[in-house]
């Protein structure tokens, strides 16, 4: 028995990139000799006479994908228009903060409304989820070569799949009954000769025991080398928006004076005035205070010492030149403001990140069937995958005066570079001060998968029946290269042993020297100071499905098919930090905090110290599913056919209880060329384990101050800002220290959560007047109630203060010191939240045939984004942000495809489209300069693949992607690249497919 979902398969394999599923579909209901046989498609668990469903679907199958040439899906589904703002584990990006821990991720996110609402499946199951912080799908867990073909509904699908299924569902089906041997190799690098990528699958199958049973195995590696953010000179430059003397200005390459990779020496010279021989306007001498110290006690230290009330402190600045090493003076920016400046020396937040980070999977399955006779089949199917990737980011500490202490540098340290210990002489003074980037962030992640299932499908008189029984794990060991503090500052006391050689002033548990000026720390002395904080994670996903499907009754238009069917499903994470992250200590007021042994928990001050805890929770879902397809008018004037699709789930989870999800479609062919499809559906998201489970915990992030001088003038009230700011103690001239680097962020999961629901609506036509042509369009709508959400710290510190009163409910989240200075902000996970998208699709394709010559496909995947706008302040409902049009989420994306085939050469020719979009869709006046147009052009990236079968067991391909070599826009956050901006550039690729 060959089963109906493999015939469809070979028939969607043979034909998917040309046509589209509708018109695949209606090729098939055209041939009067096929044999008419029931079949399922994704979006649907009823087995149907024809592929024409009321959802929109749209199906790639793996010629198309070989034609993008890639190795990893991700990189194909990050190309279409449906898909954005996900995490990618080849380009993430990890400078400003990016958690580095994501790397080796890649998670799927249709309409940009949450990796956590795209249900990923593999062959219409359930996958165990990528990492502990998430319900999403890994995507490089799913082998390429195993790809038989990846259908895409993009719209709501929780009734038939259950929850995450809310914007919409990735289906991979992969290939059965494999028979032979395959072998694909291939090789490719960048433009620039970096980014080397090696890739390699094997595969084969065999069948036995007359057909009646098959085994196949499948193994593939991939290794993708790593490219720092400084292998781009676009890319390693940080271009930022600022108000200087009251103008918008665009900063081409911000840096911050106060900081640097190299370092800076801060020397005191004749006309210092705390040597306690300068007079103070109070009388009396200003105190004899080291230069580290200063700032704690009067004012900040900056690279061009800024003219205080009373004058400048009276020091020079010396900084390490990157390029020669020599140690020099200090050259300035332009258009600086207090720290940040426009070029000149200084600390780019960009510089010590990766822009590619590597890759390297492995990746083996196992899978078999058995038909037991005609009527009863079974199968089985075991996989093993392993990524291991790293990133690297900024630095846990800083030596600068906002950050951390600034490191003495006394007039006989052995590493003063000779410069500042002649200038330090000549002004008759011992100690300068050291500003500096510590040790940089290095994350290192490895991820391991395995699943096992079991099933069945076959016929129970006139019924279909199907079940399977999976079980899933993912183990995760992530380490953070970071600093123990206790150590660094020992290795940092460093002095002259009387030989010339630097060693520890304490050289108690073997400390050695650490030299912090211009990355000149030994190997040994790195490794004294360093500490691998290791995070374990474990998820665990078991799953049993039964569906039994066939008809209820004959109509006059035809039968009415059903499916019914029951799922159970237990999820558990467990995420241990490492112990030196989770230590905390209690302070005198009560107020508990980290203890501040490592760089990454370390802060401003005690009070700010970070912690981490333990993620250890689960849940178990019931639920029984029904749906089924009426035929209601069939074969009359203006009515080829019309179907109404109902479905309806019911789960029973065991955290936030019951939750009803259905659905209704309906399908109306109207002549056999013209279908319209209508759906709408109810959806309902239970809160995944993360949401509901994370532990309180202390980290650091960016925040807007809304008290800040700058910002009292801002905000939907500015009046009440003002009063209540001044309520707080602080006035109209206030500086507040989160304007220039990070605070603490205390967050926790809420087991209180409720599920969040979505209504969807979908219309659309299907347009077939040719076996050549088809045309699809589609719109769609959803919109999210009750979404679960975390106020963003900025969020809550504004809540406080831009109502008619202080707001004490919000007030009380804010811990600040006793200047008003931000310690840290607590945040929880909180049904509050409104998302709401509306679009069009249009899947156009039309083959071409050029008799001798060969022939043409052109496919045209394209979006229009009507809407996508995020309420997540209920404090505020007027205050709406529609991120539609703005950049990353511009209003037409498309993907537009060429294919040449003659004979055994194939070309394809493919054409990514992001269009123009406003940079701000709520800029503030003034906010820019004013030759700015609060435009980012149009971007287009082009690829071509070539592919040539030499005979019929050797095929060669090459390939470029990126072909004229585009960079991203030069704009702050885009110049890096990102999902839909290439960062890397050019890259070329060749290989070698064998089938024997």
């Amino acid at each position: 028995m060959q089963s109906s979902l493999s015939k469809l398969s070979l028939a969607l394999a043979t034909a998917s990139f040309a046509f589209p599923s509708t018109l695949i579909a209606a090729q098939s209901s055209n041939d009067a000799e096929a044999k008419v046989e029931r079949i399922a498609v994704t979006g649907s668990r009823i087995k149907h006479d024809s592929a024409q469903m009321a959802t929109p679907t749209t199906i790639i199958g793996a010629e198309e994908i070989a034609q993008f040439g890639v190795k990893n899906i991700a990189e194909l589904m990050n190309k279409l228009p449906a898909l954005m703002d996900g995490i990618g584990g080849g380009n993430t990006n990890f400078q400003n903060g990016g958690n580095t821990d994501n790397a080796g991720l890649d998670l799927a996110n249709l309409r940009g409304l949450g990796v956590n609402r795209t249900l990923v499946l593999v062959d219409g199951r359930r996958h165990v989820a990528g990492a502990a912080d998430t319900a999403a799908v890994n995507m490089g867990m799913i082998p390429v070569a195993l790809i038989e073909r990846m259908e895409i509904i993009t719209g709501g699908a929780s009734a038939i799949y259950g929850a995450d299924a809310v914007t919409g569902v990735v289906n991979f089906i992969m290939k059965k009954d494999f028979d032979g041997f395959e072998l694909d190799a291939s090789y490719g690098q960048t433009a620039e000769g970096d980014g080397d990528k090696t890739d390699l699958s094997l595969s084969w199958g065999t069948n036995f025991n007359e057909n009646r049973g098959n085994i196949s195995v499948s193994a593939s590696y991939s290794d993708q080398e790593e490219i720092a953010m400084t292998a781009r000179d676009y890319a390693n430059k940080n271009p930022a928006f600022a108000t200087f003397e009251g103008q918008g200005i665009l900063r081409e390459d911000e840096r911050y004076q106060a900081l640097s990779e190299e370092g800076l020496f801060y020397v005191p010279n004749q006309d210092y005035l705390f040597d306690g021989n300068h007079a103070a306007p109070w009388g009396g001498n200003f105190p004899a205070i080291p230069i580290t110290q200063v700032s704690g006690a009067f004012y900040p230290i900056f690279a061009d010492d800024p003219i205080q009330p009373f004058g400048p402190n009276g020091y020079d600045t010396y900084t390490v030149d990157r390029d020669s090493g020599e140690t020099r003076a200090f050259i300035a920016g332009k258009n600086c403001t207090t720290v940040p400046c426009d070029g000149g020396d200084g600390f780019r937040t960009s510089e010590s990140s990766t822009l590619l980070t590597p890759n390297e999977r492995l990746m083996v399955n196992l899978a078999g069937r058995y038909d037991i006779n005609d009527q009863h089949r079974i199968f089985a199917e075991a996989k093993y995958g392993k990524v291991e990737s790293a990133a690297s980011g900024q630095a846990s500490v800083f030596h600068d005066d906002n950050f951390g202490p600034l490191i003495p540098i006394s007039i006989d340290n052995p590493f003063a570079p000779q410069v500042v210990v002649d200038a330090l002489s000549a002004a008759g003074h011992t100690e300068a001060a050291l500003a500096v980037v510590g040790m940089g962030v290095r994350s290192t992640t490895s991820r391991e998968t395995t699943q096992f299932m079991f099933g069945g499908e076959g016929e129970l008189g006139d019924y279909g029946y199907s079940f399977y029984l999976q079980y899933g794990q993912t183990n995760g060991d992530i380490y953070n290269q970071d600093l123990l503090l206790s150590k660094y500052y020992q290795a940092l006391d460093a002095v002259d042993d009387g030989n010339g050689n630097a060693v520890c002033r304490d050289s108690s548990d073997g400390c050695v020297a650490f030299n912090p000026i211009n990355n000149l720390a030994s190997q040994e002395a790195l490794d004294f100071v360093a500490v691998n904080l290791h995070t374990e994670e474990k998820i665990d996903q078991f799953v049993a499905n039964f569906v039994l499907d066939g008809q209820l009754m004959e109509l006059d238009a035809g039968p009415v098919d059903f499916a019914v069917g029951i799922e159970y499903r237990d999820e558990s994470v467990k995420s241990t930090p490492d112990e030196l992250t989770q230590t905390t200590q209690t302070l005198p007021d009560g107020t508990v905090v980290g203890t501040g042994q490592v760089g990454s928990t370390s802060g401003v001050n005690v009070e700010s110290y970070s912690y981490l805890g333990v993620t250890d929770g689960g849940f178990n879902v019931a639920e029984i599913f029904a749906e089924t397809l009426i035929p209601l008018i069939d074969n009359v004037t203006g009515i080829d056919s019309l179907e109404l699709d109902l479905a309806a789930r019911y789960s029973d989870n065991s955290i936030t209880g019951g939750a009803t999800t259905w659905k209704t479609g309906l399908n109306w062919g109207i002549v056999e060329e013209v279908r319209l499809r209508t759906t709408y559906s109810h959806a309902v998201r239970a809160p995944n384990i993360s949401e509901l489970f994370s532990p309180e915990e202390v980290g650091g992030g960016n925040m807007v101050d809304p008290c800040h001088a700058d910002n009292q003038s801002k905000g939907p009230n500015p009046a009440n800002r003002m009063a209540n700011c001044a309520a707080l103690g602080m006035g109209s001239d206030f500086q507040s220290s989160a304007e220039f680097g990070t605070r603490g962020i205390k967050t926790s999961g809420n087991k209180d959560l409720k599920p969040e629901t979505a209504d969807t609506l979908t219309v659309g036509v299907v347009f077939n007047p040719t076996p050549n042509l088809s045309f699809a369009i589609d719109y769609w709508d959803i919109s999210i109630d009750d979404a679960i959400t975390t106020y963003s710290a900025t969020d809550i510190l504004g809540n406080c203060v831009d109502g008619s009163a202080l707001d004490d409910k919000y007030c009380r989240l804010v811990t600040r010191d006793a200047n008003n200075q931000i310690i840290n902000v607590a945040t929880q996970s909180i049904n509050v939240a409104n998302f709401s998208a509306s679009g069009t699709d249009i899947d156009a394709n039309y083959r071409l045939p050029l008799a001798e010559f060969g022939e043409l496909n052109f496919n045209l995947k394209g979006t229009y984004l009507n809407k996508r706008q995020f309420q997540t302040n209920v404090e505020f409902p007027e205050d709406v942000d529609e991120q539609a049009g703005e950049v990353g989420t511009p209003h037409i994306r498309g993907l537009f495809t060429t294919v040449y085939r003659i004979e055994d050469f194939t070309a394809s020719w493919t054409m990514n489209y992001i269009g123009e979009s406003d940079f701000d869709n709520d800029p503030a006046e003034g906010e820019y300069p004013e030759w700015f147009d609060n435009k980012v052009s149009a971007y287009t990236y082009h690829s071509l693949n070539l592919n040539y079968r030499a005979n019929d067991n050797i095929s060669v391909y090459a390939g470029v992607d990126n072909l004229t070599n585009e960079t991203p826009p030069a704009l702050p956050g885009l110049n890096t690249g990102s999902l839909l901006y290439d960062g890397v550039g050019r890259k070329y690729y060749a290989g070698v497919k064998i089938r024997l």
